[in-house]
């Protein structure tokens, strides 16, 4: 008889439970070196299949790595150089959003007292403080040092994880068996992961490319801006968009009124329900799929864990705890209550 057997219940679960406490403490403490591992590993995902399509043709594995870190590393590259002259733009612009704005509310105030509302005077530099705007902005240029750092390290990182994955992969195989269930969940659950991190990405540049192409037809001002926000932003489930459209539909109200910022609210939504309802189900499976709480749960969760990276990176994190709780009879069941299965 083990000792899970000689246990009560309540004694297994209490061990089990304080266990995965220990362990959430442990990775919370040392975030700051588990979540460049993890953004590694979410690019090395993304990127695999390049590299395999790069080796399959001939490309040593060395060269094909460091391809695909260079090709990384261009992409970062513009969309710093893009965002630096987007938000340098954008901070020049502020007097001019904020003397429209004011012209709005005249407009409104003039309206609302054709029905006898007096409301006071508004004046919206006292609530708009332009030099704190500035001063994050700086604050944000002062840490593009220590950014640096890690993103060298992330990307090291990856060119590691995509010269070591036939390595690592033909050690498991071979002490777990080519054959055995383990190994064969293994390879299983990596592929789904995979699958569902390309997925993602697919899903996401569809919205922010709709977003942009939508802004930039009704005239919205650095709508290329807001479109990215929204691809990167869209990673985070239900609240990312919201969060992603609240910029653009500020300078709609501002540039033409009620109308436009309600008109960028609703193509937003519609442009967020394709992607999510039609496009979505159609590129993934049913295994990647998540039930509504579970994937608000994660965002909270992974986000008090390990920051921001663990908000954008907390569904394909939830997934694969999904996964490995699948991979043991004992733990098939709290899986399947994870996803988003059929009654």
């Amino acid at each position: 008889m083990n000792i899970a057997e000689r246990l009560s219940p309540p004694a297994y679960i209490a061990i089990i439970g304080a266990a995965i406490v220990i362990v959430l403490a442990g990775l919370q403490a040392a975030s700051a070196i588990v979540s460049p591992l993890l953004v590694a590993v979410f690019f090395a995902m993304i990127t695999a299949p390049i590299m395999t399509w790069l080796t399959r043709r001939g490309v040593p594995r060395v060269i094909a790595a460091g391809t695909v870190v260079m090709g990384l590393i261009g992409i970062l590259a513009g969309m710093i150089a893009f965002l630096g002259v987007a938000l340098t733009g954008f901070v020049r612009s502020l007097p001019q959003y904020q003397a429209r704005l004011e012209e709005q509310l005249v407009i409104t105030q003039s309206i609302l007292s054709e029905y006898g509302i007096t409301p006071g005077g508004i004046q919206i530099g006292d609530y708009i403080d332009q030099g704190l705007i500035v001063q994050q902005v700086a604050g944000i240029a002062r840490g593009v040092g220590s950014i640096a750092v890690e993103i060298f390290v992330i990307l090291v990182g990856i060119g590691f994880l995509l010269l070591e994955a036939p390595r690592i992969a033909a050690v498991v195989r071979r002490h777990l068996g080519a054959e055995s269930p383990p190994y064969r969940h293994l390879m299983e659950s990596g592929r789904l992961l995979i699958e569902y991190v390309v997925v993602r990405t697919k899903v996401n540049l569809v919205t922010g490319t709709g977003t942009a192409l939508f802004l930039a037809v009704l005239g919205v001002d650095f709508a290329l801006l807001w479109g990215f926000v929204a691809f990167v932003l869209s990673f985070v489930p239900y609240i990312g968009l919201v969060v992603a459209a609240i910029p653009p539909t500020l300078l709609a109200l501002i540039e033409f009124g009620p109308a436009g910022a309600v008109a960028v609210i609703a193509a937003i939504a519609i442009i967020d329900a394709a992607a999510e309802n039609l496009i979505l189900p159609r590129m993934a499976g049913r295994d990647l799929n998540l039930s509504p709480f579970v994937v608000l749960f994660s965002v909270v969760f992974w986000g008090i864990i390990f920051g921001v990276v663990g908000v954008l990176l907390a569904i394909p994190l939830t997934i694969a705890v999904k996964l490995f709780l699948e991979s043991w009879d004992d733990t098939r069941w709290i899986g399947e209550l994870m996803g988003a299965g059929e009654e």
